[in-house]
């Protein structure tokens, strides 16, 4: 099967799977750091793009090479290939054609994980941060249906090393309760928000300057 991707990332470049809770192949969030290799430097056009219009900053990877996502944990795949878009490539009215026949290849696997739809919910909404000491991201951690996927910039970014976000590090927010699994979309972070968080749910409480939204994707994970 393929495996649609979006894209993140002002320096380092980052490929976020596109999750489905239908017990297929596709269950799966996983955060990737890729390099875009290919004729015409694809990475560079892609980070030009992407410094353009931060409001309009959905960049998705169009895959054109079927493998497994366990394939890519395991490092049995260490690339694939691909298209760039602006926009949501499965969207038609929204995209626009970047690069083709780019390969991606993998640097580092940051996150991966296998979704059930049985999962409980947390308590307290939680995020991953990913990164690294020059620029970090906060994905949200899905857990079961319904739920949302989403990437926003970090504005005030956590004194934390490179090497500590070689792997994505949870962050609990206290003061951001899901009282009800069913609106978990309600807790979402925004521009601006300044969450407290706890580091792997322990220790004191930090502040975080939440930027700007790369997405925020719901009705797949319904």
């Amino acid at each position: 099967m393929t495996h649609g991707m979006r894209i993140v990332g002002e320096n380092a470049v980052y490929l976020s799977h596109m999750p489905l809770f239908n017990g297929s192949c596709h269950n799966y969030q996983a955060l990737l750091e890729v390099t875009f290799e290919g004729a015409g430097d694809p990475q560079a056009k892609y980070l030009i793009e992407q410094k353009k219009d931060l409001n309009q900053n959905e960049f998705t990877f169009e895959p054109t090479q079927e493998f497994s996502m366990p394939d890519l944990e395991s490092g049995k795949i260490q690339s694939f290939k691909g298209n760039i878009h602006r926009g949501q490539y499965e969207r038609n009215a929204t995209r626009q054609l970047i690069a083709s026949n780019v390969n991606a290849k993998v640097k580092r696997v940051v996150y991966f994980r296998r979704l059930s739809p049985n999962s409980q919910v947390p308590k307290l909404t939680e995020y991953l941060l990913f990164g690294n000491s020059k620029e970090q991201y906060l994905a949200h951690l899905i857990t079961a249906p319904p739920d949302f996927d989403q990437i926003l910039t970090v504005k005030t970014k956590l004194p934390l090393s490179d090497d500590q976000l070689q792997k994505a590090v949870r962050l609990v927010l206290p003061n951001r309760p899901v009282p009800d699994p069913q609106r978990q979309t309600q807790q979402a972070l925004k521009f601006n928000d300044q969450p407290a968080v706890l580091i792997n749910g322990v220790g004191t409480r930090q502040a975080v300057g939440v930027g700007v939204e790369y997405f925020k994707e719901t009705r797949d994970l319904l």
